[in-house]
């Protein structure tokens, strides 16, 4: 009887475990289009401040539908033992359930067991690592005889295609910053490097392509050490940062001491969130914009004001109430992409109502003083485009086109930077641009000190003539940011080069007049290029 209890005992535990790993794949599956392993814990775990909510959401339905496939499992077990089902049928059944759960696939020569090692991956993964020390940086002194101050803003999620066209294009959802900076220059064809926050946040800092070790990126001189260091004769130039997102969304723990005022989620909350949810439930981009209408005032010009909203990530801030797009949906279905993507909307306009309150709060400070006004988002979003729902899956134009603009006034800029920045209307820009821009902007870009720096910048000021293009190497997976699916390519102009997993080999998109795919011979200089950056393709095959 001992035996016979031992035996049932370990059939429901069979059961459980089965259950338990078949959902947990399918959910992973339904949402990545790849299976939970090693990679998938590892960018999880990194971006636990984005991912918990929506685990949160699903755990329910995902322990009920695993009480029912072990329900189902057990039943089978028990038939099998009262030989009602010939053993060998059964045994099959169980190797092909627990291979497709437990296994794994043979990555780079090496066997992986696909839940147990993510689950090792998920426990041990670091959230944010250990301040590398600030680079020392030698005293730049702007020539420009007149320093402009410099507002430069950051949002989140936001595509071009759902955002505005700029021009004499009516700015539906944009409307209030149209409004404010009617005289702006905008950037049809603006891309991010990475539809990661992480990653796209490095480029634009750093100027620096997102490849190689982790170290050289994660030490090299950002936007703040350069500001620090800028010199309008004198005075040092002003830095301040001014988030609407956690301070955990830098790989360096030690932003609060590189710039001269610091906000954060966190602060503007009045403690630490837990996650992004808790911070756009708050309306945290209500009160980043009433501390821009508080503070700007009394800051000391020359300066840079970085200001990093949040409201357009999921689970999107908006009043219901005041909603322009009905009927909506914030937690995704994917039969309801379509209501998904209305709060997406209903979102940027209520962002845009506190962007515009923090621009005008700018420009009415500087009074006659000059100003420079730069705007990017960190990558787009996706609602069921290459099933992908929100962003980080690929490099699509839906998650990596993204809106940009410069606005400038009161003398800033030379005639010359005006007619460079007015040609740079119809080229293919990319955030390696935006720090040379806000740089040159300063008038500390030419300088001596800067030359070594400068030589290992990827793109270049818009204040400039533009050069012939050249093949610029992106990708979601680095060792700055674990991402959950090999995804990278190249860009050069109007053309992009592009590879997941599961393709064969690359894809070759031309840009122009929207995204689409054509002849992969028309990529092939792109493709040569692309092995000094990748030797191997997505799904580990050598790039030949």
């Amino acid at each position: 009887a001992s035996s016979l209890a031992r035996a049932r005992w370990a059939r429901i535990a069979l059961a459980l475990l089965v259950g338990i790993a078949l959902t947990t794949q399918l959910g992973v599956f339904r949402y990545y289009s790849v299976p939970l392993d090693d990679q998938v814990a590892e960018a999880a775990r990194r971006s636990w401040v984005d991912v918990r909510p929506m685990v949160l959401r699903v755990l329910p339905a995902l322990v009920l539908l695993g009480l029912v496939a072990a329900a189902i499992e057990w039943i089978w077990l028990e038939l099998a033992a009262r030989r009602s089902i010939r053993p060998r049928r059964v045994f099959a059944a169980i190797v092909v359930v627990v291979g497709v759960t437990l296994g794994g696939p043979v990555r780079y020569g090496a066997s992986e067991l696909r839940l147990p090692h993510a689950a090792m991956v998920f426990a041990r993964a670091k959230v944010s690592s250990p301040t590398t020390g600030r680079p020392v940086l030698p005293p730049l002194v702007s020539s420009k005889r007149e320093v402009p101050s410099v507002l430069f803003v950051l949002t989140e999620s936001l595509r071009a295609t759902d955002y505005c066209a700029g021009g004499s294009v009516r700015c539906v959802l944009g409307a209030e910053v149209q409004a404010a900076l009617p005289n702006r220059t905008d950037f049809p064809e603006f891309r991010a490097i990475s539809s990661y926050t992480a990653i796209s946040l490095s480029a634009l800092l750093t100027g620096l392509l997102q490849l190689g070790p982790r170290e050289p990126i994660l030490s090299a001189p950002d936007l703040f050490d350069y500001v620090r260091a800028a010199r309008a004769g004198d005075a040092r130039i002003g830095m301040h940062y001014w988030s609407a997102h956690s301070g955990t969304i830098f790989e360096r723990t030690d932003v609060p001491s590189a710039v001269d005022s610091y906000v954060s989620a966190d602060t503007l909350m009045g403690h630490d969130i837990e996650d992004v949810e808790e911070a756009i439930a708050g309306g945290i981009d209500r009160r980043l914009a009433d501390t821009c209408r508080d503070r700007i005032a009394g800051l000391a010009p020359p300066y840079v004001l970085m200001t990093h909203f949040s409201g357009t990530h999921a689970p999107y801030f908006f009043d219901d109430g005041a909603a322009a797009f009905t009927p909506f949906e914030r937690h995704v279905t994917w039969s309801g992409l379509d209501r998904v993507h209305r709060a997406y909307q209903n979102a940027i306009v209520e962002q845009d109502r506190s962007i515009a309150r923090c621009i005008r709060a700018f420009v009415d400070a500087q009074g006659t003083k000059p100003y420079v006004i730069v705007f990017t988002s960190d990558h787009g979003e996706a609602f069921g485009e290459h099933s992908a729902i929100h962003h980080g899956q690929n490099l699509y134009d839906e998650q990596i086109h993204v809106p940009g603009f410069v606005a400038y006034g009161h003398g800033s800029l030379r005639a010359s930077e005006e007619a460079a920045l007015e040609a740079a209307r119809t080229s293919y820009l990319t955030h390696l641009d935006v720090l040379p821009t806000i740089l040159d902007a300063l008038g500390i870009l030419d300088h001596f000190a800067m030359a070594s720096m400068r030589a290992r910048f990827a793109g270049a000021s818009l204040f400039r003539p533009r050069s012939s293009p050249k093949s610029l190497a992106v990708t979601n997976c680095s060792a700055m940011w674990a991402c959950p699916i090999n995804g990278w390519g190249m860009l050069m102009g109007g053309r992009k080069l592009i590879a997941q997993p599961w393709d064969g080999g690359w894809r070759c998109m031309d840009l122009r007049g929207g995204e689409h795919e054509v002849e992969r011979g028309r990529c092939d200089d792109l493709a040569s290029a692309s092995r000094a950056s990748f030797p191997l393709m997505p799904n580990g095959a050598p790039n030949q």
